[in-house]
Order: C-alpha cells, then structure tokens, then sequence
C-alpha cells in the first residue's frame, strides 16, 4: 500500500465513521421499554448508557447486573450463587421461546451452585442454652425456607429413602440386594421429633427467651429470614413448562458426610437428566409502573432472604468447622480406656 501510494499525495479516507459492529435485536421495542423503565426509577444513570456504546441489549445487561452488584456486593461468593436472567419467554424447558405475552418480560434466578450448611455443632451450643433449642432453630429455618425455595433437610432425605424402597420392592428380586439406605432416622438428633410436634408459636416463643444470650447473631438472623420469607411475594409458577421443580437451595446436613447429605448426593446426580423450574421467576410489562415495582419488590426480597440465608450460612459453617476440629482432636471415651 505505501509503494501503491507513494508520490500520489492522496489520502486513504478514515474508517472511523463505518460501523464494525452490528447488534440484531429482537423484540427491540419492549427491550427498549425495559431500558427507560431503569432510567425512569434512577436505579441507573446517564454514563452507563455511553459506556454500553448506547447499545440497548448491552445497557440492559449492564444495569441488571450493577443492581445486582450494589445489592448483594459479595454475599453469595462460595456460597449460593444465582444467575439472573431476563427475557420475553416463559421457559426454558420442554415449551422453550413461548412468548410470555403481548407487552410481558419474564425475570428469573436459576440455581448455579447449593448451598451446605453442617448445623450439628451450633444444635449442640444452643442445646447447651436450654434443652431443645437446637431443634428449635434447626426446624424453624427449614420451615421459613421452604415458604420460598426447596430445602433439603432430614424431611427431604426421609422420603428419597421411602421411594428408594418402593423402587425395590418394584425390582426384579435379584437387584434387590444393590440398594444402599443411608441411615436418616439414625443421623437425625432425637429433640427434632419432639419439637417437628410443636406449633409454630411454641416454637418461635423458645426462641425469642434467648435473642439477647451467646448466641443472639444467629437467631436474630433466623428472625430476619422468617420475617422476609412471610412478606407477600408476587412470583409466578411455571411448573408445567419443566420436568421437575427447582432444585433444592440449601442442603441442611447435622454432621459432615452423614446420611442427609449422602441422599444429596445420590439425587444431585441425576438433577441434569431434566429440566428444572427456577427458583424464582416473576412476570411483568416493563412500561406498566405498578407491575414494574412489584417485580422489582419480589426479587429484592428473594435476593434479601438469600443473603441474609448466606451469611447465616457461613455462620454456622465456620462454628462448625471450629468446633469439629476440636471434637476430632479429643480422644472417644473407648479410645481412652483401651
């Protein structure tokens, strides 16, 4: 080129003005309603914009997840992850790309990551309390949970045993001695039965004696989950549009490895053969105020539950790994006298 234009004293004429790049949107006008609909709620500014090369499907993306990041910052880092998704279908399982609607987005959290929590130790402090308040805590965070995602706890465990049996039972006799029955009535502490028969009330009250006491950040953050997961929620089911519900969000284990989370891990493999529902969708019309804020409204209080979940989560975790490796270095009691 430079020898072709050597002496010419011509000019090749700039590039900058031709576009390089081409970004095909579908169903630009409601993308385009969600992106003012932001502006309008100052959840976002001006600047964001430019710096998404005022490119709507890129300034959308852009916002969603600076909301997300001013919200939950760090909270769900090695922990429960979500992704959030947002689009003009309902799902994204057997009837994938139906339309949600004339005017309708659809916002979704899908489950990434589980979360575990090993909660023996802490039942075993707040026991030392008083009696039965382990059981107390234990069974009052898997009821709260459940008014909002899947758990899976001694409950979820006990009945993967009873189908495992009726799969037997179904089974040409000679398999019949391939099955394996991790032992959940054995690894579930006692006061749990005892306690499962309480109402609420009773439940709440035994509580509450002890919000001031040792251990007040753990109930008090227990307290703050049952509160978000009673406030209404405007969430939309889609079960029909899947092979299976959600998959559970938190796995709730009594001691490492025992028989809940060995449950876990037999159904944990097969959670891939199928699609699964997410963990919360909500539907809305972007340039409609009110369906707007409630949409708005419902996934603030899933993600708010999910981080106050998350940091009661490490919580727990961190007293259990402390205290675990205390009972490891202490000798058994028939140890000692051998």
């Amino acid at each position: 080129m430079i020898l072709l234009g050597a002496g010419t004293g011509e000019e090749f004429p700039s590039l900058n003005s031709v576009p390089s790049t081409y970004h095909i949107e579908t169903n630009s006008e409601l993308l385009y309603r969600l992106c003012v609909a932001l502006v309008e709620r100052k959840l976002v500014d001006e600047s964001l914009w430019l710096d998404s090369g005022k490119i709507p499907i890129v300034f959308a993306r852009n916002a969603v997840q600076k909301m997300l990041d001013q919200v939950c910052g760090d909270t769900f880092k090695d922990n429960l992850e979500y992704a959030c998704e947002i689009r003009d279908d309902v799902a994204t399982g057997y009837y994938r790309g139906e339309s949600a609607g004339v005017g309708r987005l659809v916002a979704m959290f899908d489950l990434q990551t589980t979360g575990l929590v090993v909660i023996g130790e802490a039942m075993q402090a707040l026991d030392k309390e008083e009696p039965l308040l382990g059981a107390a805590f234990y069974l009052t965070l898997g009821r709260a949970l459940r008014r909002r995602m899947p758990v899976y706890d001694h409950f979820a465990a006990e009945w993967y045993n009873e189908r495992l049996h009726e799969m037997m039972e179904d089974d040409d006799p000679e398999s019949k001695e391939a099955y394996e029955f991790p032992p959940v009535e054995e690894a579930t502490p006692p006061s749990v039965k005892i306690v499962d028969a309480w109402n609420g009330r009773a439940t709440r009250h035994l509580l509450r004696k002890h919000r001031k006491g040792p251990y007040a950040a753990w109930i008090e953050k227990l307290f703050t989950i049952e509160r978000l997961s009673r406030l209404k929620s405007h969430a939309t089911s889609f079960e029909r549009e899947y092979d299976s519900g959600a998959v559970s969000s938190l796995v709730i284990a009594f001691r490492e490895n025992d028989a809940i989370e060995a449950c876990w891990d037999y159904e944990a493999e097969h959670y891939n053969e199928s699609s699964n529902e997410p963990a919360c969708t909500v539907v809305f019309r972007p340039d409609q105020p009110d369906e707007f804020d409630l949409a708005l409204r419902t996934m603030h209080i899933f993600l708010k539950l999910n981080m106050e979940l998350a940091e009661l989560v490490n919580l727990l975790n961190d007293w259990e790994a402390k205290h675990a490796r205390e009972r490891e270095h202490r000798a058994e009691p028939a140890l000692r006298a051998a």
